[in-house]
Formats: structure tokens, sequence, C-alpha cells
């Protein structure tokens, strides 16, 4: 069973830094921690026009909960946290969670 790690960044103060520090350097960061079977992210959006809660989210799939916990607990996992308090200003959240339900 596959195993994810979710990361919801809250809305930032300055987007377009956000965007920038994050796909420059916050990715090439995190994809180096081992493990790792695919990572995905992308801006929220609504169907209503509102301002969602999360500006962006982020996630990491790997094979198995082992691999998630020793990705996270790595260097490269250790770094990649450690580098979020450096353009999240807006605040976090990480969910892990088992991928019980996948189709087609």
């Amino acid at each position: 069973m596959s195993y994810r790690v979710i990361v919801g960044y809250r809305q930032p103060s300055d987007p377009a830094a956000f965007d920038e520090y994050f796909r420059t350097t916050h990715v090439p960061i995190t994809s180096r921690m081992p493990g790792i079977v695919r990572m995905s992210a992308g801006r929220t959006e609504s169907f209503d026009g509102s301002t969602p809660e999360f500006y962006e989210v982020a996630q990491i799939l790997f094979e198995s909960k082992d691999s998630a916990v020793a990705a996270v607990g790595s260097p490269e996992g250790q770094a990649a946290a450690a580098d979020i308090g450096n353009f999240a200003d807006g605040g976090f959240v990480i969910l892990f969670s088992p991928e019980e339900v996948s189709f087609p």
C-alpha cells in the first residue's frame, strides 16, 4: 500500500516570493529525499472565486509507511522540513496518510 505525505501551505504574505522560492529552492531540496515514488504540487482554487484556506498543496508518495518515515527522518527529509520556515510565512499543515482508495 502506498503512503503519502501531504503539505498544505496557507496563504503567504507575498505569493510571488512564495512561488519563486518554492519552485526554485524548496522543490529541489525536497526531491532529494530518498524513496520518493512521485511528488506533485499545485496552487489551490475555489469553484466560487473565494480565497481558499490553502495556497498550495504538495503530495509526496512513497511505497510504504516505513519508507516515508525513513525519508522524513533522513538528513534530506530534515533539510526539507527545516526549509519550510524560509518561505511559508502563512503557516502550513503536514498530513500523513495511507493510500487506501485509488482508481480507475
